[in-house]
């Protein structure tokens, strides 16, 4: 057993991502979450390395339009380890602090977060990610972003993700995930709620 006992593993607390068609060979993604956090501190979770890599992937380049910004995973799995990705590149399409990140990504196609103000004080963060997979991938991508947007609550309450115990602890989470995406992930006007 991994190290991230510490982290929640119920993924059920937030609810479902939808899937909309998007252009002739695209879907689009879309999570929506809301964190006790203030934009700024949820903009940074998405914006800086040392805080990326609590919870999503490592980043290497800067939030602001026209920058190049990849991303490596931090939990691929080789051989029963957790190792890390290549690169994949992107680059920032648009960058509004602390409202608006669209970013484009070699692997991962059209990645855009809108943070706003919630009635609580907090965070409503709108999630998409457009992209052309086959229709098998649909439930997997899904089932990733959300494990990962889980992951960015423990990330906003101070706990990192021990990556290399990542699938010991976390992929019976993402299986988990992924059967309920699989069953029919739900289509829907873009608000999973």
């Amino acid at each position: 057993m991994g190290t991230n006992n510490h982290l929640n593993k119920d993924m059920a607390r937030f609810g479902p991502g939808t899937v909309d068609p998007a252009g002739p060979d695209g879907v689009k993604l879309t999570l929506v979450r809301d964190y006790s956090a203030a934009p700024a501190d949820v903009w940074a979770m998405f914006t800086d390395p040392a805080k990326t890599q609590m919870w999503w992937c490592r980043v290497r380049g800067q939030a602001r339009t026209g920058s190049s910004f990849d991303l490596k995973w931090l939990n691929v799995k080789d051989e029963g380890h957790g190792i890390e990705s290549d690169w994949w590149n992107g680059r920032v399409l648009a960058a509004e602090a602390p409202q608006l990140l669209e970013l484009s990504n070699a692997m991962h196609g059209t990645i855009r977060v809108e943070l706003a103000p919630n009635d609580d004080g907090g965070t409503r963060l709108v999630f998409t990610n457009t992209l052309a997979v086959p229709d098998e991938v649909v439930p997997m991508s899904l089932a990733g972003w959300h494990v990962h947007l889980d992951h960015l609550q423990e990330a906003l309450d101070g706990k990192s993700v021990d990556w290399q115990h990542w699938w010991d602890d976390f992929y019976p989470c993402w299986e988990k995930v992924h059967a309920g995406y699989a069953a029919g992930p739900q289509s829907g006007g873009g608000a999973g709620k």
